[in-house]
């Protein structure tokens, strides 16, 4: 096993680093998301979490520090930061057991030897032993004697870091000087290569970054357990051409034809897709690292101008209502209600604009937004382009429908929508890489809850009220089966928090008293549903558990409460991110506020218009409220569901209410009515 910290597929070309380009020719090819505790990693903490098959990290320490050489004690070499570091790993979030990978190969009997520092910092087991180390490939001879042997290469870092240089500000480094960094990288690589016996197994990661920039970094292995020319696929991706580093301390072993241990986190790469000529693969990649880096950096400032669009619409909608000019008033709220329903169009919008590689343009970014707005905007004219513009509930069901719709039908895909998404997640962060993710599950579970109430509001209409009950709970268990499917959305606390919202849209629809008691019934049959999934993922072979699986483990094995511990501090945390806990708060005011008020005469405030209208639209705000607020409970993205959850269901509530207003017989036009129906509407 080659470490090249660093390393990315932009460095790698066929006179630029030919060997490397020689062997992905010969072997497989992947990206790898080299994520650990911070949000960069350093050399240290790759050579760490390659130890311990689990995120790990060297706290406190410059990012550059020389792991130091092993001292020789008989047959024995120890790495002095090994043991060191094992302490404190085994007392972090992730509980991560450096040595994990050392530990394997000796309780097999075999030896492990490592080439330069980081390389024994790899190889050591939980004592911090290995079995034998040579400062530099050349000095090393021994290859064919030991089962497992990590080399150490820091050609490309070491210009940035040098020796205690801060990632922050790593040192400047010019592409030619980063180019010729790469060619000495692929010398010593061809070295080790002419070096190891045929038949061996090798691969070549670049294991960490080279400064507070993360990127998806390039690996290639050649030998018998690996296929040449497909990509690499982990089932911790479920992805081809993307793996994760603690997959890498599995596939080490399995290569080395030894067992895995229950506490590596990884899962050994398998074959996926054949990818033709490397070039085009190569650019594949480096595309989607493209792709990471333009949503890295472009993710905060979306989210800044989503929240303050946000607040101007709730702004404009509440000078709208507190208008006394029949006509005029009627202008604002249409124009407001246009501009809520295409906001709460943005979310389906930031996942269908994946559908075109804007990445590959010379200015992604610009595209990137253009292609958003486009969106918007198209799923808006739906919503509004024909008869049913006039109903007051049908442009946001539809909305509400196309939304549930691109994340379902994203999700039957595998996912590929939400990953570089401006509202899905990021390889570079590392927090899932199939599956439904938090903010998706927000608009997923909303977009349902909505369609669902539009589609019973049409059977109600028809005195159909058994049928419109039925309705919800279909679409309800059919997201839910999504959510929590392992082989789909994979969602714990999504899933948890959809089976009460769906119940409570459902009982309203169907004419029945929600009560407390009824609510707490209906959660704990959410945590019995997906306990259930847990249990029956456990069942299956460890090579094909996902995390619910591998989590209802760590429950019969006592060690889910660190677990339990990151997940409630993670959700914590977020109540201080301050454009979510905004977007949050000026949702719940406008929803209570404005839309729900009542005045001192007893009128109904513009949402109880709407109610009267269209009943089914209580049930399913109501609905989305216990969901997004039990998701907050529980998910580790805290404060992120409800906010989200709130984008697409106030808007769509004040869509529904501008419209009921603009029906009402006393706003309408020559009545003289204009100021008794401000009465009728004063703001609560």
């Amino acid at each position: 096993m080659i470490g090249v910290p660093g390393l990315r597929w932009a460095d790698l070309s066929p006179t630029g680093s030919p060997v490397l380009w020689r062997m992905a020719h010969e072997g497989s090819i992947a990206s790898l998301s080299v994520r650990t505790v911070g949000a960069w990693t350093c050399p240290i903490d790759g050579w760490l979490t390659l130890s311990a098959g689990t995120r790990a990290a060297y706290p406190r320490i410059p990012c550059g520090q020389n792991p130091g050489d092993p001292v020789r004690r008989g047959d024995i070499f120890y790495a002095p930061m090994a043991a060191n570091a094992r302490q404190i790993n085994l007392k972090s979030y992730f509980r991560a057991a450096a040595g994990s990978l050392g530990d394997a190969v000796h309780r097999a009997g075999a030896g492990i030897a490592a080439i330069g520092p980081g390389g024994a910092l790899a190889a050591a087991d939980s004592t911090g032993g290995l079995d034998a180390y040579a400062p530099a490939p050349e000095t090393f001879h021994d290859w064919d004697r030991y089962r497992v042997t990590i080399v150490d290469l820091e050609n490309v870092v070491r210009p940035y870091l040098g020796a205690g240089v801060s990632p922050h500000r790593p040192a400047r480094v010019t592409v030619a000087q980063r180019a010729a960094a790469v060619r000495q990288a692929d010398a010593e690589i061809g070295r080790v290569l002419a070096a190891v016996p045929p038949g061996g197994n090798v691969v070549v990661a670049g294991l960490s970054d080279e400064s507070d920039a993360p990127h998806l970094r390039a690996v290639i292995a050649r030998g018998p357990a690996f296929a040449p020319g497909h990509y690499l696929r982990s089932a911790s991706t479920r992805r081809d051409g993307l793996t994760i580093l603690p997959d890498l301390t599995a596939t080490v072993l399995t290569a080395a034809g030894l067992s895995v241990p229950a506490q590596v986190v990884g899962d050994p790469w398998s074959h996926g897709g054949a990818y033709g000529e490397v070039s085009g693969a190569a650019e594949a990649m480096r595309g989607y690292d493209r792709a990471a880096q333009v949503v890295r950096g472009t993710v905060s400032g979306f989210f800044v101008a989503f929240v303050v669009c946000q607040l101007l619409v709730y702004a404009l909608a509440a000078v709208g209502l507190r208008g006394s000019g029949g006509a005029r008033r009627r202008r604002v709220l249409t124009f407001a209600r246009t501009l809520a329903l295409a906001g709460a169009a943005i979310p389906a919008s930031t996942y269908l604009v994946n559908l075109v590689p804007w990445w590959k343009a010379p200015r992604p970014e610009p595209l990137l937004f253009a292609g958003v707005l486009a969106g918007a905007a198209a799923l808006t004219a739906i919503a509004l382009g024909g008869p049913w513009r006039r109903e007051v509930m049908t442009p946001g069901t539809i909305v509400a429908g196309i939304t549930a719709l691109v994340a379902g039908v994203d999700l039957l895909r595998g996912s590929p929508l939400q990953m570089n998404s401006l509202m899905g997640y990021s390889p570079l962060v590392g927090g899932r890489y199939y599956g439904l993710g938090n903010i998706a599950f927000a608009t997923f579970a909303t977009g349902t809850l909505f369609f669902a109430a539009g589609i019973a509001h049409l059977l109600l209409r028809r005195d159909r009220r058994g049928w419109a009950t039925v309705a919800v709970i279909a679409l309800g268990a059919a997201a839910d089966v999504l959510s929590g499917s392992p082989g789909l959305g994979a969602k714990f606390g999504g899933t948890v928090a959809l089976v009460p919202g769906t119940a409570v849209t459902a009982l309203i629809v169907a004419g029945k008293r929600v009560t407390p008691l009824r609510v707490l019934g209906f959660a704990l049959l959410g945590v019995a549903t997906i306990a259930t999934i847990c249990w029956l993922d456990y069942l299956r072979p460890v090579g094909q558990r996902t995390h619910l699986g591998r989590f209802a483990g760590q429950v019969m094995a006592g060690d889910a409460l660190p677990v339990i511990a990151r997940k409630l501090h993670a959700m914590l945390h977020t109540v201080g991110n301050i454009p979510l806990t905004l977007l949050t708060a000026g949702g719940v005011l406008f929803l209570f506020v404005v839309l729900l008020r009542t005045n001192g005469r007893g009128g109904g405030g513009p949402l109880t218009a709407a109610y009267e209208r269209a009943p089914a639209l209580r049930a399913g705000l109501t609905g989305t409220l216990v969901t997004s607020m039990s998701g907050f409970a529980i998910e580790d993205s805290g404060i992120a569901v409800p906010a989200i959850a709130l984008t697409l269901a106030v808007p769509l509530a004040f869509a529904a209410s501008a419209r009921a207003l603009a029906d009402s017989p006393a706003d309408s036009p020559g009545t003289g009515a204009g100021d008794k129906t401000d009465d009728a509407i004063q703001l609560l």
